[in-house]
């Protein structure tokens, strides 16, 4: 099977239209729809959908999809392998990354830049779980993000860099700030601000809450990660949740709490497919994170 051919189909599946596809691959439209039926007489199935508003992989298309992602993922590792053994560090590396690690990322590609300049990365920010699937499906690398806690997904390997976990804070000039002796009145007294995820940090603090027989706070906002919005609580009398992650890796003018919530400890660490072979650039930009990490507060043993 032409490997041009699954790319052009590849285009067509994620533009969601054959005229962006084209522009995505560099053909003429008439051209991409000669490809893609090319294709299909080959497989002997349709695999879009052609609708008015662009089109959409059948059943079939969504099989061939997913092979092909695959495909061209390790295709793209044997010429960077090949360029490895030539001496060359290039190519381009996609690596997810969960947005309360974001700044270690940059230092992380500032680096990249300074000190590989052949490599290109390309950051995917999203929440673990995204990413997860995203690895499984061969569309990372490798992922730095929050590992599970009970059992690892089928087909990953994951390495812990940093012990994390959720902390309580508000702005440093709030009312409780430095207080020892902090009730869940004292807490509930004032609005809140907390993640939708992960959902067991409100999970938890509804149950402290109820078990202490005081109504659970309820989120003056909802938002998806405090990382974005940090700054309202900065302005505010808000009360949030936060790893403390996010407290040490970026600057922040949240303070924590001296409360305290049974949260689970939590880690945070590289994530990638057990039986794919890695590119060499992947490997030298995993060693790059795994120095930034061990800087951080938490840092745990890394292997080299």
């Amino acid at each position: 099977m032409d490997l041009r051919l699954l790319r052009y189909f590849m285009a067509c599946v994620e533009n969601k239209t054959m005229h962006a596809a084209a522009e995505a691959v560099h053909v003429s439209q008439p051209a991409l729809s000669k490809a893609i039926h090319s294709l299909e007489a080959q497989l002997g199935v349709p695999l879009l959908d052609r609708r008015p508003r662009g089109v959409e992989p059948t059943r079939f298309g969504e099989t061939l999809f997913r092979y092909a992602k695959l495909i061209d993922s390790e295709v793209r590792r044997a010429v960077a392998e090949i360029d490895a053994m030539r001496g060359l560090t290039r190519g381009t590396i996609v690596i997810g990354v969960i947005p309360t690690m974001s700044s270690v990322m940059a230092d992380v590609a500032r680096t990249v830049m300074a000190t590989l300049p052949g490599l290109r990365l390309k950051l995917k920010i999203a929440f673990s779980a995204e990413l997860t699937a995203a690895l499984l499906d061969g569309e990372l690398d490798t992922a730095l993000l929050l590992l599970p806690a009970n059992s690892d997904p089928l087909g990953l390997a994951f390495e812990p860099l940093v012990q994390t976990g959720p902390r309580v804070a508000t702005r440093p000039g709030h009312p409780l700030v430095g207080r020892k002796d902090l009730s869940l009145a004292d807490l509930a007294a004032f609005p809140w601000l907390i993640p939708d995820y992960p959902p067991s940090h409100r999970e938890i603090i509804n149950r402290a809450f109820l078990d202490a027989g005081v109504p659970p706070p309820q989120s003056a906002i909802d938002v998806s990660t405090v990382i974005l919005f940090d700054s309202v609580v900065q302005d505010s009398d808000l009360i949030t949740v936060v790893p403390s992650t996010l407290l040490s890796t970026r600057p922040t003018n949240l303070t924590a709490l001296e409360v305290d919530f049974a949260f689970p400890p939590e880690q945070v660490g590289l994530a990638y497919r057990q039986h794919s072979s890695l590119l060499p650039g992947a490997r030298a930009v995993m060693q790059l994170i795994r120095d930034a990490c061990a800087a951080l507060p938490g840092a745990v043993s890394a292997k080299r």
